[in-house]
């Protein structure tokens, strides 16, 4: 199966896989610039779109996610039930609105979340034509140096927690949180190493992505295992044995 992955910004990509596009994360105006949200038109114009939030952070939401895939011929959006309690003022009613460590099926697909160490939900999902993803949100191994050794030890522990739920469920493609500003780089090599998805995505750089280039190698996967990107637009095509 050939899939298309678009960088966007932060934690936004485009994966898209058949005849729909799989959008994450779109951040709020504040961290759109003008040529992200074009990119993210162009990329989805014409297209059905499935939109994932993870959690109501502002460079992870945006409130006129509506307006902003206006391009898009069709479009659904999964959605953090955190996101309703902070936005009640807004229209979910035709979202599905998912809570932690629960199961669901929508658009014909199987969705599974997993409860963030940060806010709001990671997600596993399986696409109709049988294309498994992950996509970690702000679930990471958050262990700053400042941390208390219980903290850190209870970060740990949450997150070994979640790669084992990751690797079990056998994913093709794998977005998390790659994190420069940590010695473990919030627990990316970890993942990719455990779970060996065929694609990892390294995500929340928060559009500072000099360093990307050549991160697999920090990650200990091979180059053709990783989505290295620069720019807003950045595309890459995989294949992917399903």
């Amino acid at each position: 199966m050939q899939v298309r992955l678009t960088h966007i910004f932060h934690n936004c990509f485009v994966l898209e896989a058949g005849q729909c596009c799989y959008v994450f994360d779109i951040p709020a105006e504040r961290f759109r610039g003008k040529k992200v949200q074009t990119v993210l038109q162009e990329t989805i114009a014409g297209r059905d779109v499935i939109a994932f939030f993870s959690h109501s952070h502002l460079d992870h939401f945006a409130p006129d996610f509506r307006e902003v895939c206006c391009s898009a011929s069709s479009l659904k959006a999964i959605i953090s039930d955190d996101i309703e309690e902070m936005y009640p003022g807004l229209d979910f009613g035709d979202a599905l609105v998912v809570e932690p460590d629960e199961m669901y099926q929508f658009a014909g697909m199987e969705i599974e979340t997993l409860m963030s160490n940060d806010l709001g939900v990671a997600f596993l999902f399986r696409t109709p034509q049988g294309l498994k993803v992950y996509n970690g949100g702000d679930l990471a191994c958050w262990d700053w140096e400042t941390s208390s050794q219980n903290g850190l030890d209870f970060t740990r522990a949450f997150f070994n927690t979640a790669v084992d739920k990751v690797c079990a469920y056998s994913v093709h493609v794998a977005f998390s949180n790659v994190d420069r500003r940590l010695k473990s780089l919030a627990g990316g090599p970890q993942l990719a190493q455990t779970v060996q998805a065929q694609v990892f995505v390294p995500t929340h750089a928060l559009g500072r992505t000099q360093w990307i280039g050549g991160i697999h190698e920090r990650l200990g996967i091979s180059r053709h295992n990783c989505f290295e990107y620069r720019h807003a637009g950045d595309a890459q095509v995989f294949e992917i044995d399903i």
